[in-house]
């Protein structure tokens, strides 16, 4: 069988990109059998999976996103002969006749639309989803969240879409090297107690809620608080974080390199999250997989990814947000039960498994097993 894969976003540093690269890393590694086509949009990716004596890599090249999914590719395809062709973003060229196979991470567009400032890009979205359910064979969702949202708002069968979680990369871990720990924590001047949360500047993090229900527990403690994430300055403006006194207590360490983000995760106290609507969550994974007790809304995805596991409540329940930190902080009981829930459920989020799982989506997609609108 031979195989396409569309690789756009290979490259992104966050969620999708990492999906990507730690999916195909596990699904090259697990896969002798079939041939695989890869198409990368960035030429110097060329090379990357050469060592697979079951890979060709193609370079694709044009000038936009858009572009390169519907004009590019299809032209790309009819050299290839592939009997399926599957995008880990949400789109599938409508252009080709072979099977196809697209992954969604979420229908917040539908479901939170006051979310996103941009109207053109809500538009296109609203106008062009309809268009890939209809044409993709089979679709991959992210969540149980995700994937009753597809089915319920654009009535895709529900047996044409199968939950595969994101899986969280091994470095995310319980550190007990001093050293290590000691080392991030000089590297971008982290202080000695604060709390953790980690996501590039987006509405939907609710970081204002965070912010509140810091201010309380910071009345009976020194705790600070750090935001991780690209672009998450803007927060400062948007929650008067100054004006309220707060300026030199909330870090705002920007990007940080994946490799170092471990690290904050096992010295914070707790990693807060009451997002208003995730439809997955890297984070929480992440979190659990470090040991670090999480405290969340109760809505989205998060209660399905953390599965009992966190610390629970209204997203824009400020009182109850600062309560449970306190619990966490001051009950080890409470604590380490969190602690260890995370733990063993951080063992589902597999890029091993997960990878099995997409190649039988892949295959069956193929063979034609699946529904098609």
């Amino acid at each position: 069988m031979r195989i396409g894969i569309m690789l756009r976003t290979l490259d992104e540093k966050f969620g999708i990109g990492m999906y990507t690269r730690y999916m195909i890393d596990a699904l090259m590694k697990l896969d002798r059998n079939n041939q695989y086509i890869l198409f990368y949009k960035n030429q110097e990716n060329l090379g990357k999976y050469a060592n697979y004596p079951n890979v060709e890599e193609r370079f694709v090249k044009a000038s936009n996103k858009v572009i390169w999914d519907q004009v590019a590719i299809p032209l790309a395809y009819e050299k290839a002969e592939l009997d399926v062709l599957f995008h880990t973003k949400f789109s599938v060229p409508l252009m080709v006749k072979c099977k196809t196979v697209m992954r969604l991470a979420g229908a917040s567009w539908f479901v939170h639309p006051e979310l996103y400032p941009n109207k053109f890009d809500l538009a296109y979205i609203k106008m062009s989803m309809p268009l890939y359910c209809r044409k993709a064979d089979a679709i991959i969702a992210n969540s149980n969240l995700t994937k009753n949202d597809f089915v319920n708002i654009l009535h895709v069968p529900s047996e044409k879409i199968t939950t595969i979680y994101n899986g969280v990369n091994p470095i995310f871990r319980p550190i007990k090297d001093e050293e290590l720990l000691n080392k991030v924590k000089r590297k971008y001047n982290l202080p000695d107690s604060f709390i953790l949360t980690v996501g590039r500047y987006d509405p939907r993090k609710n970081f204002c809620t965070i912010f509140k229900a810091y201010k309380k527990c910071r009345k009976s403690s020194p705790l600070k608080l750090v935001a991780v994430g690209k672009d998450s300055w803007k927060y400062k403006k948007e929650c008067h974080i100054a004006e309220d006194g707060f300026e030199n207590d909330v870090i705002f360490p920007g990007y940080v390199e994946h490799d170092d983000l471990p690290a904050f995760y096992n010295l914070a106290e707790a990693f807060i999250f009451p997002s208003v609507y995730e439809e997955f969550g890297n984070p929480l994974v992440e979190s659990m997989a470090c040991g670090c007790p999480i405290v969340g809304a109760n809505t989205g995805a998060i209660p399905e990814i953390t599965d009992g596991a966190a610390a629970l409540t209204d997203y824009l329940d400020a009182d109850k947000i600062a309560e449970y930190i306190g619990m966490i902080m001051h009950n080890d009981g409470f604590r380490q039960m969190l602690i260890e829930k995370g733990l063993e459920r951080a063992k589902k989020f597999n890029y091993d498994t997960i990878a099995k799982e997409v190649l039988n989506v892949l295959e069956k997609a193929a063979s034609g097993a699946n529904l098609k609108m």
